[in-house]
């Protein structure tokens, strides 16, 4: 698992928390899910704690509310993938971050520590979130600062044994990958759009966006403009660290491959939406933040708004019957398969395909045509049951078999005699 995961461009926190797993339960996809599924109402837990510490207890219902029925990060709740487990750490590094600001005790900096590595070997956009903190850290709390680099230090020295393999992986895609290039006129809209009201288009979707950048752009303008008060000093520096955690992680994952004017960042573009899921955290409490400051008729309204909506989405995404390669195989292989037909597939379909024929107990000879396979995601894992004889990298055959692509497409493919000669 180690040297697959190595080979291709993760950490291996994920996947290691998913082997220790399989260790005592079968390897099926509730079991598999269930992770995600934890690490998902962990998440809201750690919300409800930071955002309860940053501004008392109803800001910390309604933010872990909004966190938790927010479109995106409740559809990737049910998804095997790292996503929740890395919301999880961030929202862990930063509350210990604020609770070191306020006090520093050898426990909470342990808290920080435990946090922040599980952060770096969970997903690498982690240390966008770090520089989130040190930005923080060097223009509104250099009172810790030194303080805070020593517990950075002690993170670096953990992710130490990982930090070959990272090298490898960043010298492995830098001439190609399969995330395009930042297109500015959608890339960053579209984003958001995701982020904030879901991955599925629809009037709802629409609706939940345009009520979110009210409350978002309402609570900046409510916040520039705002009157002193007491309570301004104890919720300042938290309000400043959330929006840096929404909108530096943005920023630092738009760098690499960036071309402006003549200057071109090295690397290839690495930004992509979905690895920002983490970014609904701050943005739902400054969304909560802004809706707080409003008369009470309008906050109340607005609250509804957000989560009628997050609901109605929500109902939609969990009751709906996604097609996957599970309902292609049941409904257009099966049936007609024989035992010397052959099923050939691409990448990045690769492991659904194989799963699910193993699933279905079937022997057939697997074939991964080899378009793309540089530029997907996924090639490791290829390599590591092409390396077992289990599939093969190879032209379609002239046999009869099984085409299936990316979008669970099935189509059988009988040759002519003339064809076979």
């Amino acid at each position: 698992m180690l040297k697959t995961t190595a080979a291709d461009f993760h950490p291996p926190g994920y996947y290691t928390i998913i082997e220790l797993l399989y260790k005592f339960l079968p390897p099926s996809e509730i079991n598999t899910r269930l992770v995600s599924i934890f690490f998902y109402l962990a998440t809201i837990f750690m919300v409800y704690k930071l955002a309860s510490y940053v501004k008392g207890h109803l800001f910390g219902v309604l933010s872990a509310v909004v966190v938790a029925l927010n479109p995106i990060f409740f559809t990737y709740a049910f998804e095997a993938r790292n996503y929740t487990m890395f919301a999880f750490a961030a929202t862990g590094s930063i509350l210990f971050l604020l609770e070191i600001s306020k006090k520093f005790s050898w426990l909470r900096a342990l808290g920080f520590i435990f946090f922040t590595a599980l952060g770096v070997y969970t997903h690498y956009y982690m240390f966008f979130i770090l520089g989130a903190e040190g930005l923080y850290l060097l223009l509104f709390d250099r009172k810790i600062f030194f303080k805070m680099m020593g517990l950075y230090v002690v993170v670096g020295v953990l992710f130490l044994p990982w930090l070959p393999f990272l090298y490898g992986q960043l010298t492995s895609v830098k001439s190609s990958y399969w995330i395009p290039p930042i297109d500015f006129r959608n890339t960053y809209f579209d984003a958001f759009e995701r982020i904030l009201g879901g991955e599925g288009q629809s009037i709802w979707r629409t609706i939940l966006f345009s009520v979110s950048m009210i409350l978002l752009f309402g609570g900046i303008f409510q916040h520039t403009f705002r009157k002193s008060s007491k309570d301004k000093p104890h919720f300042e520096k938290p309000y400043l660290l959330i929006w840096l955690w929404a909108i530096v992680p943005f920023i630092l994952a738009s760098l690499p491959g960036l071309a402006i004017g003549g200057f071109k960042f090295p690397f290839r573009p690495i930004f992509f939406w979905r690895y920002l899921i983490g970014s609904s955290i701050p943005l739902a409490m400054v969304m909560v933040h802004g809706a707080q400051k409003s008369p009470k008729q309008i906050f109340m309204a607005f609250m509804s708004i957000v989560i009628l909506l997050s609901l109605f989405i929500d109902f939609q995404t969990f009751s709906k019957q996604p097609y996957s390669f599970r309902e292609a195989y049941q409904q257009k292989i099966l049936p007609r398969i024989k035992p010397t037909d052959k099923i050939v597939t691409v990448l990045p379909s690769f492991a659904e395909v194989l799963y699910y024929r193993s699933r279905n107990n079937l022997k057939n000879d697997l074939i991964v045509l080899p378009e793309g396979l540089v530029q997907f995601s996924g090639k490791s894992l290829l390599d590591s049951y092409v390396a077992k004889g289990t599939a093969t990298i190879d032209a379609a055959p002239k046999t009869r078999y099984f085409n299936t692509d990316q979008g669970q497409k099935v189509e059988l493919v009988t040759p002519n005699k003339m064809d076979t000669k």
